[in-house]
């Protein structure tokens, strides 16, 4: 006898772990969750803001950060700007301690997985779909994709942001472990091109080579991934991650009847950014409790006036991307901590767009909304 669930959600990562404990939250228990792999993996770092009017992501995912900082920088042509950050802070979280805590949660509270499992056929039947594994077949009245597409939305302004990353430990101490490099510039009239470096101790960090670009050449951001780490006299590198997100500002939830998308491609990921550990906690709390599964439930509820803004950042990085040093200067320079901690964190007041958009150069933004609408 075929097993029947109403939901099935398919990928433990991030988007997949959240919704199926805030599912639980919300008293609806008949859901199985699909995942291939038999082991979490500790192949993703996960960062955000904390402080002041933001929402409690600690609290709620119930773990600990890797590490929290109370300063950053920015590094334009050489030149260094540290932001003190006051009753702020930039956290991160391994992959594997995040996902491994929401796994248990689920599995403690009965909810069947299917793990280590390859999804050999998914079909529509007349009223369910059909997951057919390896030795049996499971009916659902819904299904709820998590898993990355294989194609990125190329619609202007979109971009994709290429990272490599590689946590490594030095022979020197060469890190100032309170300050977290968020970014230092390459020139580039093509792409926008940084280094990320989170600093765990004076010898040990993270450091990620990143593009926002409209291509995907893992091979030249490895190429200069291997470049940067020569700065930093290696001893060993203790682990590896690389992958690649979309920015865009569009995303298609739905795709046939009873079948919805969640995670980065369905507007988990900031489009401006790339950020998504604070958006899905904040869309897993928002997730109403209806009488039967829709859309309405998991739909990443937009802010439209941060969508506008993020579209014309876009453009800009897109159409200008020589022009991101000094921009993103400016908004961590010029503009008050905790506006820019709020609006990266999707939990903007009025006066924050207010001051943001008073900040930003007048000349290079209002070309990005030329470009924006007419192209």
């Amino acid at each position: 006898m075929k097993q029947k669930f109403d939901i099935g959600i398919i990928g433990a990562g991030l988007s997949g772990l959240t919704l199926g404990n805030s599912l639980l939250n919300k008293k609806i228990k008949n859901f199985i969750l699909f995942e291939k792999e038999k082991k979490t993996k500790n192949d993703k770092t996960y960062s955000f803001w904390s402080g002041p009017g933001l929402f409690d992501i600690k609290k709620t995912f119930s773990v600990k950060p890797k590490k929290e900082w109370s300063q950053i920088e920015i590094k334009v042509k050489g030149a260094s700007y540290k932001i003190d950050l006051g009753d702020y802070k930039y956290a991160c979280y391994s992959s594997e301690s995040v996902l491994s805590e929401l796994y248990k949660k689920l599995t403690r509270k009965g909810v069947k997985v299917e793990r280590g499992c390859v999804i050999k056929q998914l079909k529509k039947n007349q009223n369910d779909w059909e997951i057919v594994l390896k030795s049996k077949k499971i009916l659902l009245k819904n299904i709820i994709d998590s898993r990355p597409n294989t194609k990125f939305d190329d619609k202007y302004p979109s971009l994709k942001q290429v990272f490599v990353g590689s946590e490594i430990i030095s022979t020197k101490k060469v890190f100032d472990e309170n300050v977290v490099t968020l970014m230092d510039f390459y020139d580039s009239n093509k792409d926008v091109i940084f280094t990320y470096i989170l600093p765990f101790s004076k010898t040990k960090a993270l450091i990620e080579t990143t593009f926002f670009s409209y291509d995907i050449n893992f091979r030249q951001v490895e190429k200069l991934h291997k470049l940067t780490l020569k700065k930093f006299d290696i001893k060993e590198i203790t682990r590896t991650e690389k992958a690649v997100l979309p920015m865009s500002p569009y995303t298609n939830v739905k795709l046939e009847n009873q079948y919805f998308r969640i995670g980065n491609f369905a507007g988990a990921s900031r489009p401006a950014s790339g950020y998504a550990f604070t958006r899905i906690a904040l869309w897993a709390n928002q997730i109403e409790t209806k009488k039967e599964f829709c859309v309405e439930m998991i739909n990443h509820k937009q802010n439209y006036l941060t969508n506008w803004l993020d579209k014309i950042f876009l453009s800009v990085l897109r159409s200008d991307p020589q022009k991101a040093p000094e921009i993103f200067k400016i908004f961590f320079t010029k503009v008050p901590i905790a506006s820019s901690a709020r609006f990266l964190s999707d939990q903007s007041r009025l006066v924050d767009y207010l001051v943001i958009i008073l900040k930003l150069p007048k000349l290079v933004m209002l070309r990005g909304v030329i470009n924006l609408y007419v192209k």
